[in-house]
């Protein structure tokens, strides 16, 4: 699931603070495929690139036969989950599945500064049609040199969802590099992928909202 950050703890000065810009994505389990919960990214200021990242996601409710349906590399259970930020929300409502999280409706990953994997915004541009086949985004490359990810690869900078045995996700991290507040759109969202083998599948997707 990646490194918990204690950050988090009770000296945080600033996480909780209802006086700094939030976004909220929060999935309703009778749209999002049964998931449940939210994830919300907290900043230190109205200017900063540093967030606090908070995940609290059931998946109780999700049914594995609908995944398999869906996408029949998904086999059995699925236990990880990716999670990125997408930049189309063309949906009425503010969590959707499948189909409606697809790559036509939501389109790629938030990537302004073109580091061009293979689910970026600008995949097949002449931009990134070098850089497209070595794009290696990890956690441990990502804290020593941030411009080896995109900026809306959240499970390649921060690591991937991993479901505990009650198939839940609770986790906190911090990113000192996440888009500025400013960069946010009320198109963003979050796609949460499951993982069956290089297969990822979108599977629930929700739109973020702003709250103090």
């Amino acid at each position: 699931m990646g490194s918990r950050s204690s950050y988090y703890g009770g000296g945080s000065s600033y996480y909780g603070d209802s006086n700094l810009p939030a976004y909220v994505y929060k999935f309703d389990p009778e749209y999002a495929a049964g998931v449940s919960g939210n994830i919300t990214v907290q900043y230190a200021g109205p200017f900063s690139t540093f967030a606090g990242i908070t995940a609290q996601l059931d998946f109780t409710d999700v049914d594995a036969s609908e995944i398999t349906a869906f996408d029949g590399n998904c086999t059995g259970e699925v236990t990880k989950y990716k999670w990125h930020i997408h930049v189309k929300w063309p949906n009425d409502g503010d969590s959707e599945s499948f189909e409606k999280c697809a790559l036509s409706v939501t389109g790629n990953h938030y990537d302004p500064l073109k580091a061009c994997g293979p689910n970026s915004e600008f995949v097949g541009t002449d931009d990134c049609l070098l850089k497209t086949p070595e794009y290696d985004c990890n956690p441990n490359d990502y804290s020593w040199d941030p411009l080896v990810c995109e900026k809306g690869d959240l499970a390649g900078k921060l690591g991937d969802f991993e479901l505990d045995e009650n198939k839940q996700v609770y986790g906190q991290w911090y990113d000192p590099n996440y888009p500025m507040p400013e960069e946010n759109t009320p198109e963003w969202n979050i796609i949460l992928h499951a993982v069956c083998g290089k297969a990822t599948p979108r599977i629930a997707c929700a739109v973020g909202k702003l709250g103090y």
